[in-house]
């Protein structure tokens, strides 16, 4: 299957192509009207979903899908962020998937870059000033049923049904390490004590006052079995999920998380299930359908998404939909290939059909299986890392 291709796993991008009915609302407009994001696209308007609304529905889906833990969030004053008192990238996959930023004081902070790149989800339909009355008749029959005085309280709705296009990408280098530099770690009972901000005691006595205001700040890791002398081992239920490194360097010390490669294959493999299938999603207490009509993945050398740019839809005379671009994205040196067939896998359905499918048919892939196989996160036949 992969003559010169070794083990290893390989960086993923995927572009969709989805029909979603005012999926992200912005701010209200005149107090009563209910608006959505939008932006303008040449000479004409279109709506979008933002990036941390694409995230949510995508983290939603993993935890009812696959039961990803939502990690443990921590808030003094202003500040609202994960909490890696509490979890790291071993314990939750959502921090290991997602990244985080967690501030330690001052200007200090430990920071994560996401392995899963998200872009903006572009209507690729006009936005042509659409809007809708609303108001909440059913409450109020039900109200005056009781006897009580309810008048309806009218709203209005823009609203934008669209085909909506969102890449998404995966650094297969990032997801499943991850590195603190912290003050001192400690193991005691199989507890892994980090300290990640410490209280260093001044000679002045103001100082020392000063620095007594301030609050160690310290990770404890539990379920931890110590393999060496600056090694421990992480173990859940089904298994040991990863290990910790312990590194010296200069006054610091330097934690080094590594998930095991099993375990970063089933979380992998969700992500991407997860995107084929569809999200779960719902704004404006609407279900909606971010379940892709059309999809595109492949295997790249860098984590880009490089099919995003290429990809559009064209109306024909009749009235029927197709998705251009593909051929333009299979020109792209980034796509991995092996024996001249690109790592490209491509599904569309009756309603989005491919335009000159036959000319690129014999170049790509259309058995998922088959592309989780070249991706290195399924053996020849087996269906395994799924849950």
């Amino acid at each position: 299957m992969n003559s010169q291709n070794d083990r290893k796993l390989k960086h993923v991008t995927v572009t969709i192509l989805f029909e979603g009915f005012a999926l992200n609302r912005d701010e209200k407009i005149g107090g009563n009207i209910q608006s959505i994001k939008k932006l303008k696209q040449a000479d004409r308007t279109v709506s979008f979903i933002g990036k941390p609304a694409v995230r949510h529905y995508l983290f939603e889906t993993l935890v009812k899908a696959y039961g990803w833990k939502p990690s443990e969030i921590r808030s003094e004053g202003d500040v609202i962020q994960f909490d890696l008192c509490k979890d790291n990238i071993l314990t939750s996959p959502e921090l290991d998937a997602f990244g985080y930023m967690y501030t330690i004081g001052g200007e200090n902070a430990i920071t994560r870059k996401s392995p899963i790149g998200i872009t903006k989800a572009i209507g690729l339909d006009p936005y042509d000033g659409d809007m809708a009355f609303y108001a909440n008749h059913d409450l109020v029959r039900r109200a005056i049923k009781q006897g009580q005085d309810a008048q309806p309280n009218p709203y209005n709705k823009e609203e934008h049904l669209s085909i909506y296009k969102v890449s998404f990408t995966i650094d297969a280098d990032v997801l499943g390490r991850d590195e603190w530099i912290v003050e001192e770690p400690s193991f005691t009972d199989g507890k892994l004590k980090i300290v990640l901000l410490g209280v260093k005691k001044k000679e002045k006595k103001k100082e020392e006052k000063e620095e007594e205001k301030k609050k160690e700040i310290v990770a404890l890791i539990e379920n931890i079995r110590q393999i060496n002398h600056n090694e421990y081992e992480y173990a859940i239920s089904d298994g040991v999920v990863g290990t910790i490194k312990i590194e010296k360097i200069e006054n610091k010390y330097k934690v080094i998380f590594n998930l095991n490669e099993e375990e970063k294959k089933k979380r992998i493999k969700q992500i991407l299930q997860v995107i084929k299938d569809g999200l779960y999603a719902q704004s404006s207490g609407e279900t909606n359908t971010i379940i892709p009509m059309f999809i595109i993945a492949a295997a790249v050398k860098i984590p880009s998404p490089i099919l995003h740019p290429f990809i559009d839809i064209e109306r024909s005379a009749d009235g029927k939909l197709n998705v251009v671009g593909v051929k333009d994205c299979l020109e792209n040196n980034w796509i991995e290939k092996c024996n001249s067939k690109a790592y490209v896998f491509l599904k569309s359905c009756e309603r989005l059909r491919v335009k000159d499918f036959e000319s690129v048919e014999g170049a790509i892939i259309t058995d998922w299986n088959e592309f989780l196989q070249m991706l290195n996160l399924q053996r020849d036949g087996a269906k395994s890392w799924t849950s």
